[in-house]
């Protein structure tokens, strides 16, 4: 008895199968394709390290702004974590206090008025501070939304370098275009550093802004700020907001603050009543630089605003209540992180309640 050739059988018996089983095989290998597909995207999903996501986006969208996290609590808390031993002993020991508060960037004028007032008072050392706090930056919350005032919103962003002022502008695009469906407009007038201007173009693109900046035989860098701005202006005078960013060189340079001035008489020319906000953005944890900056700037062009940023790395928060006492300009958001979305708008009363928050202080 031979052996069968089983390679040859199976193929006779192939050739002899019609179209109705051709199909049907086929319908069941499609069938199967499915279920081992979805079988693998099922595991994949609960392997927490894995964005099954990331694997067929090739760009992702802009990111939307989330509440703020148990994580920036603890950030914000640090500001008083060092306040800890004090506050758990109920010390009224003005000596100590004081030291502490000028450590927390108070500075002499408030660290004395705060201290001056613990001492009278019968509260406890926890409760009169979350109240003094809050007191100290009454009327700082932004009082409705600017950007609905006029079309276009034309806003100048100020700053020296280094602050995060490209990542922050970057940041209120996002939010003026996921948050308020705004179509925005950012004008590029720090032109003495070609790689920043670049950089904030690609963020802002991004995020689906529009940029704007004067282009020469060497690019951006050098061209005059003051006709980048009325360019802009014009370019994006159908958007409903226009984001100016301007010289972010040092402060303490008249002739840099004469060109602020410049600019602003200038973009008056290319949209009469603008700019319609200057806001300044400044590191929170510079201490009496920044309220030193802040005062410059006001003197020079007239702030209207301010954005709080690195408060991700916040260990000495008194610069944000120093700021308010000297500028009385509204706090519009405060940078918590690196990411497009870390941008809150500030609220006094949740911001001091965040500061003392126990969890986010122990954790």
């Amino acid at each position: 008895m031979s052996v069968p050739d089983w390679g040859t059988t199976y193929a006779m018996n192939l050739h002899q199968l019609g179209i109705r089983q051709w199909l049907t095989i086929a319908i069941c290998l499609g069938i199967g394709a499915v279920v081992l597909y979805v079988l693998i995207r099922g595991y994949l999903k609960r392997d927490k390290n894995f964005d099954v996501t990331s694997v067929s986006k090739k760009e992702p969208a802009a990111p939307q702004l989330t509440p703020s996290s148990s994580a920036h609590r603890a950030r914000f808390a640090s500001a008083i974590r060092s306040w800890i031993p004090l506050l758990k002993e109920n010390s009224r020991d003005t000596t100590k206090w004081e030291e502490m508060l000028l450590k927390s960037d108070m500075g002499p004028k408030l660290s004395l008025e705060i201290v001056q007032e613990l001492e009278k008072t019968d509260q406890t050392p926890s409760v009169f501070l979350k109240s003094k706090l809050e007191s100290l930056l009454m009327g700082a919350d932004s009082a409705g939304a600017p950007w609905k005032q006029n079309k276009p919103w034309v806003l100048f962003v100020v700053g020296v370098n280094g602050v995060g002022k490209t990542t922050t502008l970057v940041k209120l695009v996002n939010y003026l275009i996921s948050q308020h469906r705004l179509s925005v407009g950012v004008v590029g007038a720090d032109t003495f550093r070609k790689a920043a201007v670049e950089q904030l173009q690609r963020g802002v693109e991004q995020v689906g802004g529009s940029f704007f900046t004067l282009q020469g035989s060497e690019g951006s860098e050098g061209a005059d700020p003051a006709a980048v701005v009325f360019d802009g202006l014009k370019r994006f005078q159908t958007m409903d907001a226009i984001l100016v960013d301007t010289s972010g060189r040092l402060q303490n340079k008249k002739n840099l603050m004469e060109e602020l001035k410049k600019m602003k008489r200038v973009a008056e020319k290319a949209q009469p009543g603008s700019p319609n906000d200057v806001w300044l953005i400044i590191d929170a944890t510079l201490g009496q630089n920044a309220v030193d900056q802040g005062r410059a700037f006001h003197e020079a062009i007239g702030l209207t605003g301010l954005v709080l940023t690195k408060l991700d790395g916040l260990s000495r928060g008194g610069t944000v209540f120093q700021l308010y006492q000297e500028l009385r300009t509204p706090i519009h958001f405060l940078g918590v992180g690196e990411a497009v979305s870390d941008l809150e708008p500030f609220k006094t009363h949740s911001f001091v309640e965040e500061l003392f928050d126990p969890e986010a202080v122990n954790s």
